[in-house]
């Protein structure tokens, strides 16, 4: 009767921690840190669009960024925090699904990419079906590098990225979320 009531309790301990929501990882704040450098002042991104901080294109309250709009180093830690946490890594847990077990390196290099490609482009991306299909597969590291343009044209900044994603993505820390 022992072993049993052991069982159970690992068991609903695992199913707990299953249920728990993924969140990323201060290797991951890095690595998306690293990539968006970091502006006090509002400046036009590669595509045209008004960004501060570390790439954030709205506020928390979802008004845009614009022109000769500044924040304070405080200020861009916070914005990036709230994008991270409430909108990006929960948005990237949700479509990832509970039924995928990842690394936390996986998870972490997803929310990069996401918070450069956009949660929808995520959504509707084949680097999306394969990870649910078998996280581990190998070609998933081509669909990362489909994503290397803008306006048609290819941005080695983003080369850059999607291999430095892709790496981190397949990189053999075991830690699983």
């Amino acid at each position: 009767m022992q072993t049993a009531s052991y069982s159970v309790i690992v068991l609903a301990a695992l199913f707990a921690s299953s249920l728990a929501a993924r969140t990323c990882s201060q290797e991951g704040y890095d690595l998306i840190k690293g990539f968006e450098g970091l502006s006090l002042v509002a400046y036009q991104d590669i595509g045209g669009v008004w960004t501060i901080g570390y790439g954030n294109t709205m506020y928390q309250d979802g008004s845009p960024v614009r022109q000769g709009d500044t924040i304070t180093q405080q200020g861009a830690d916070d914005l990036f925090e709230f994008w991270v946490d409430e909108s990006f890594a929960p948005e990237v847990d949700r479509l990832v699904g509970t039924s995928v077990v990842i690394r936390q390196v996986q998870f972490d290099a997803l929310v990069s990419f996401t918070y450069n490609i956009g949660v929808s482009a995520f959504a509707d991306s084949t680097l999306l079906r394969k990870l649910r299909v078998f996280p581990d597969d190998p070609t998933i590291r081509d669909e990362f590098m489909r994503w290397v343009y803008v306006n048609g044209e290819v941005v080695q900044g983003l080369v850059n990225r999607r291999d430095a994603e892709a790496d981190f993505y397949f990189s053999k820390v075991e830690s699983m979320c």
